[in-house]
């Protein structure tokens, strides 16, 4: 009998946010385990319909909505809070920190709220009971996870691992500049599972508790489904040029921006994929910067479903990948092109260094409109067999880091551990 996993996330199955991660690994895992999947979509969320029914076919749906928090029901957790050993351990390592004290407590304390209401609906589901044993899988590594940790308690037979991506792992992505009950879910946790090296790390240096052994620690990336063709070499004289991510102050697009109004010689075509809240001031400031460039031609596609970008993938010509990001995990955009043999400029932040290795060019962590326009102009300009080179082992390194059958094998050991 195949033992129970219930992987549990933020809004998958009932919108597209984390599919393109997790239906690779359900395709997989589905062969291991008889899966649950919990999900956290908002009520508005799941109107979306963007249920993958024959990534689903065998596998059960619960749906917990994510809890809305009122300062009544943070009055109501505050009791448990101060009494709880958890609570006390929070307000110690809070206090002992001497920084943005208040905010830190209330943070601590909406998230514990979370938790509670979250442990209530894990337990009248029933999805854990003391006859047969469980693996949780929680692919953020956020109050849900801290939930189980508490059901747990009362549960020998659960097993918890937990991955970390971005927001739920730097102190510097939040209010408050410290992620939250970080110790007591590594307490509580089996495993805990990073995107790269360099984001382990981080949690070795900036988060991990002294007596948590780094064995724990694992570098699982989430790998990708092969590509259904290679890239050719391009025929034209016309760089295609191709950007993938939400158009938000830290994926600075404007950078490409700056870099393609440097470019003097040679043509290139942009495309950018991808919707934002800035999305109408980008589109201003390239026509402002871009508007006497002759040699440069722009579009922005706005948001495509992950099935959508495969296929423009499929059919256009993409010379090369270009982010400019101020912060990065282990960009799931940057192993497609790769997967692709598609040479990639990028920012020196985050994991991407460990993924350019002679198949692109790295960028300063906060490069200028000057050392962009450099970068594309080298790879317009760049020898044939220089170009196949960079092509080939740009393939190649998705081949050995980032095939999601190879990730899947490390994942399963994890989970088995």
């Amino acid at each position: 009998m195949k033992t129970k996993l219930v992987l549990v996330a933020n809004v998958f199955p009932y919108n597209s946010g984390e599919a393109a991660f997790i239906i690779p690994e359900l395709k997989r895992l589905k062969k291991e385990y008889d899966i649950t999947v919990i999900s956290h979509a908002d009520r508005e969320q799941t109107k979306a319909g963007y249920v993958q029914k024959e990534v689903l076919e065998g596998i059960k749906v619960l749906h917990f909505p994510m809890p809305i928090i009122t300062m009544a029901d943070k009055m109501k957790a505050l009791f448990s809070y101060l009494l709880s050993k958890d609570g006390r351990q929070e307000i110690v390592e809070i206090c002992r920190e001497k920084s943005n004290i208040r905010e830190r407590l209330y943070q601590s304390l909406s998230f514990y709220a979370q938790a509670l209401s979250d442990q209530k609906e894990i337990h009248k589901s029933g999805v854990v009971s003391p006859e047969e044993p469980v693996v949780y899988y929680s692919f953020w590594n956020t109050y849900y996870c801290y939930s189980m940790v508490r059901e747990k308690r009362k549960h020998k037979n659960v097993k918890i691992v937990s991955r970390f991506h971005g927001f739920d792992l730097y102190h510097e992505r939040i209010p408050g500049g410290r992620q939250v009950f970080k110790h007591q879910m590594e307490a509580g946790t089996e495993g805990l599972i990073f995107l790269g090296e360099f984001a382990r790390k981080y949690y070795i240096e900036k988060v991990k508790a002294d007596s948590i052994p780094e064995k724990k620690l694992h570098v699982c990336p989430l790998g990708i489904e092969a590509a259904g063709r290679k890239m050719p070499l391009r025929q034209s004289q016309t760089l295609q040029l191709l950007s993938c991510s939400d158009v938000i102050s830290l994926k600075r697009v404007e950078k490409i921006i700056d870099g393609l109004a440097c470019v003097e010689q040679g043509e290139i075509c942009w495309t950018h994929i991808g919707d934002g809240p800035e999305l109408e001031k980008v589109k201003a400031y390239a026509a402002g910067k871009l508007e006497k460039k002759n040699n440069i031609r722009y579009t922005f596609k706005g948001q495509m479903e992950h099935s959508e970008l495969l296929q423009y993938y499929e059919t256009q010509q993409v010379d090369c990948f270009i982010t400019t990001s101020s912060t990065e995990g282990v960009p799931v955009s940057i192993m497609e092109a790769m997967s692709y043999g598609v040479p990639v400029i990028a920012t020196a932040v985050g994991g991407i260094p460990e993924m350019l290795e002679g198949d692109g060019i790295l960028l300063d962590g906060n490069p200028t409109g000057e050392e962009v326009g450099e970068a594309i102009n080298s790879v317009l300009t760049l020898e044939k067999t220089e170009l196949c080179r960079m092509k080939d082992k740009s393939y190649e390194i998705w081949q050995q880091r980032y095939d999601i059958d190879k990730s899947i094998k490390i994942l399963v050991d994890i989970l088995r551990y």
